[in-house]
């Protein structure tokens, strides 16, 4: 029985009850009747021994509130640990702002912000450390271990959960004019520490430190010569300590193909894929290594290898476990998988012109090229069945989790993009162009490096460099839009004989939380902050390959996603599975897109549109409602919010948008703790669950769990097909993609029957999903947290692999 007490300078007392039961009673003051507060005082006291410290009274406390396991007492726990933190860090004297940062400048970890000692005291009176009371436990958790600055190796930790905020909101607008940028440090801070803006986690962590690398994501494509490829293992390592998730996508030819015209037979894909593994994990991510995944067609001559990499059972020489893989189709395969046929397999070597047309989004000239092969009794074919292919792949994401699935016509059909998409990135979300680079010392050209070579009718060869428009006499083109029949200083083009323009893409991310969004207008300044966020870290990140860089600024990708759509359905009675849930999520993912387009046109207007502008079809007035998926309209009684054709209109007028994309559904399972809301789109697996990675343990709670707990819809009773169609409705008001998750029981005898994975694969292709990510197999009942352990396995690795993708 607890009977002494050691306080923190010290001092032996006599435990006093008393003193414990205020600490109750202040930590459960502003949650009512969802906590009793004496019982947790009760059993913290039991399960302490004669002496203790003040401070492991205090982690008892907060550890028996864990263990009461609802969201109340999660927020009761959060109250005393946010307590707890401030002593441990600050103990009685909570430095200002302006003296935090001096130390953390002094000590190496911060640079130094160009903010007078008048502006450190606005900023001194919007900070408000209160907040943190309002956070539950695991919140401040990650926090304090994932996104503080701190000497992790001796257990030194430096800010608090405002802190952090203050700080990135600072970094974000240090360039701003200043007669704007401390109302920009305000609503920064507003949205950043209320939760209404999600950011990721090179925000959070590298905003304001002499660490500038923002983005989240790289993806980049491979030419079919060693020279190239050479160049993308360089990209992946450079980016991996950068602190990105890659994706790759190697566009080369396949084994035994022959080179130098049969001097060398192919080794195939598999030894540059082990390079690649050994390129990304030989760099480290905040203790370990980077991630990857590698993106191939499903009509590639070395699929069946190629699917089975992650599978434990292959034999070693064709087992590649250190990354994971995505294979793409089209309707065309979809159709031959209804039908039970056959497809023959080809490569950029074998069918370049029909290897073109597969990523060109265009299906018409896909299937016309494949039948004009399939009759030509000249080219060789190796036939396999589709069926037995899209069996083998969807086994192996059942067993492994970890193979993927992407539309690759669709990533080119419903984009604002003129260039071709190869691939997506690490967590499947991302959808952005790419092209091969000729040479390594290209990426580190800071200017445009495109260029097109022409002959004229005269027999020479001319070269026009990229990055402005050329004169010709059908008026000023860009150099990638020259053609046959042009005329360029007085020579007509005869034949095109290269077009080469490099591209790296990166994924800057967002996200906003639209269950803590209270109106109209506070969406609009939400959508615009989280925009000039991005814009921001973009320009003020620090690029270790130059072009990257330059392609990155020229795009100005964005990525913003929604978090928090269980926890908002919950609060207003919607389901998953129901018309009434699907309209709901319709209004939702209209909302959001709206309200981003609107943001970027207003800094297209004050800054300036994309320099890349012109390789989307934004000028022309581009909507996702043009492209998007019909058959998404048929699924229910869809009715539209918001003037598209007026805000068409002015988009059109100023000859586009600040941003070439601006949405993307990511998975969020780290940054989704620190805004203590539900993962992205995702329906929750539990109303509690153990979330764990390498580092760290949280007990995390579904927002209001304990009152409105009963409309929480589980992932597990959620079935495939109805998932299919929630993501397909985001999907139509989508540029990009989504981190497309599914959840299956499989327990006892229960297996999935192969019909159920060929339906549901025709079901994803008839709505236009573009890709899928995860899928999350719940294997055993029992004790909740058991089930959450063993269901879950799949997203905990997915959140140890990447510090970025995760948001």
């Amino acid at each position: 029985m607890l009977e002494t007490i050691i306080k923190r300078d010290g001092r032996v007392e006599p435990f006093t009850p008393s003193k414990l039961n205020q600490w109750g009673e202040w930590a459960a003051q502003t949650l009512g009747d969802a906590v009793d507060w004496p019982s947790v005082v009760l059993e913290a006291v039991a399960g302490l021994s004669g002496t203790s410290s003040t401070r492991e009274l205090q982690q008892q406390l907060i550890k028996t509130c864990l263990h009461f396991d609802t969201w109340s007492y999660n927020r009761m726990a959060g109250r005393l640990y946010a307590t707890l933190i401030r002593k441990n860090l600050y103990g009685r004297d909570r430095p200002s702002v302006q003296a935090l940062h001096r130390k953390l400048q002094q000590l190496g970890y911060m640079e130094l912000l160009d903010y007078s000692a008048a502006e450190y005291a606005q900023v001194e009176a919007i900070i408000d450390h209160e907040r943190d009371f309002a956070y539950a436990h695991y919140q401040l958790h990650t926090h304090l271990t994932k996104y503080a600055i701190a000497d992790r190796v001796n257990g030194v930790y430096h800010e608090t959960p405002q802190f952090i905020y203050m700080r990135m909101a600072m970094a974000l607008a240090v360039d701003q004019p200043r007669a704007r940028r401390m109302h920009d440090v305000e609503r920064l801070y507003e949205h950043l520490s209320l939760n209404r803006i999600n950011a990721p986690t090179p925000n959070h962590v590298n905003l304001g430190t002499p660490l500038r690398g923002y983005a989240s994501c790289c993806l980049y494509t491979t030419g079919d010569n060693a020279r190239s490829i050479a160049v993308g293992n360089h990209i992946a390592n450079t980016m991996t300590y950068m602190s990105a998730g890659i994706g790759a996508h190697m566009q080369t030819r396949s084994l035994n193909d022959p080179v130098r015209g049969g001097v060398i037979r192919h080794q195939g894909k598999l030894p540059y894929y082990r390079a690649l593994v050994a390129e990304v994990k030989s760099n480290l991510q905040n203790g370990r290594g980077g991630a990857c995944t590698s993106y191939f067609s499903i009509f590639d001559p070395e699929v069946d290898a190629l699917l089975r990499l992650k599978n434990p059972m292959s034999t070693a020489d064709r087992k590649i476990r250190g990354m994971d893989y995505s294979w793409g189709g089209n309707r065309f395969f979809a159709r031959k998988v209804a039908l039970n046929e056959d497809v023959f397999l080809f490569n950029c070597y074998t069918a370049p012109d029909l290897q073109e047309a597969l990523y060109s989004g265009d299906e018409t000239r896909f299937e016309a090229l494949y039948r004009k092969y399939e009759a030509d009794t000249g080219f060789s074919k190796t036939f396999v069945s589709a069926r037995e292919l899209l069996i083998t792949a969807s086994n192996e994401w059942n067993e492994t989790g970890r193979i993927y699935e992407h539309n690759i016509a669709e990533m080119n059909r419903h984009t604002p993009f003129k260039d071709t998409i190869y691939s997506s990135n690490l967590c499947s979300e991302i959808a952005l162009p790419t092209a091969p680079y000729n040479h390594i010392l290209e990426l580190y050209a800071q200017h445009d490096i495109s260029f097109v070579t022409f002959e004229t009718e005269a027999g020479d060869t001319r070269r026009i460099e990229g990055g402005e428009r050329i004169a010709t006499a059908r008026g000023e083109l860009w150099p990638e839009d020259l053609a046959v029949g042009d005329v360029v200083d007085g020579a007509r083009v005869e034949r095109i004989a290269q077009r080469s323009s490099p591209e790296v893409a990166t994924c800057n991310l967002a996200g906003i939380c639209v269950d803590n969004i209270d109106s109209e207008d506070q969406y609009a300044e939400v959508a615009y902050y989280a925009l000039l966020m991005i814009d921001k870290c973009i320009h003020l990140a620090h690029y270790e390959l130059p072009q990257v860089g330059v392609t990155s600024r020229r795009r100005l990708n964005a990525g913003v996603g929604i978090l928090g759509l269980a926890h908002l359905m919950a609060k207003n009675r919607q389901r998953y599975t129901t018309p009434e849930g699907k309209a709901f999520i319709h209004a939702v993912a209209e909302r959001h897109y709206y309200h981003l387009l609107r943001a970027s046109l207003r800094l297209g207007q004050e800054l300036g549109n994309a320099p890349w502008m012109h390789k989307t079809r934004w000028p022309e007035g581009w909507l996702p409602l043009d492209t998007c998926n019909r058959n998404v309209d048929k699924l229910g009684d869809f009715r539209m919010h918001y003037d598209w054709e007026a805000l068409r209109a002015e988009i059109k007028a100023n000859g586009g948008i600040r941003n070439s994309v601006l949405v993307a559904h990511m998975p969020t399972e780290t940054s989704a703790n620190a805004s203590g809301t539900t993962n992205g789109l995702y329906p929750v697996r539990e109303l509690t669950l153990i979330k764990t990675d390498n580092h760290r343990v949280n007990y995390w709670a579904a927002p209001e769990g304990d009152s409105i707990g009963e409309w929480y819809q589980s992932a597990w009773d959620i079935p495939a097909r109805d998932l299919t169609e929630m993501y397909a409705i985001v999907q139509k008001w989508t540029d990009q993609g989504i981190s497309a998750d599914f959840y299956r029981r499989v327990i006892g005898d229960d297996c999935i029957e192969s019909s159920e994975m060929i339906e549901n694969y025709l079901y994803r292709v008839k709505l236009g999903l573009k890709s899928k990510y995860y899928m999350n197999q719940k294997t055993s009942n029992g004790m909740q947290e058991v089930a959450a352990t063993t269901a879950t396995s799949a997203v905990d690795e997915k959140d140890s692999d990447c510090e970025a993708c995760t948001l």
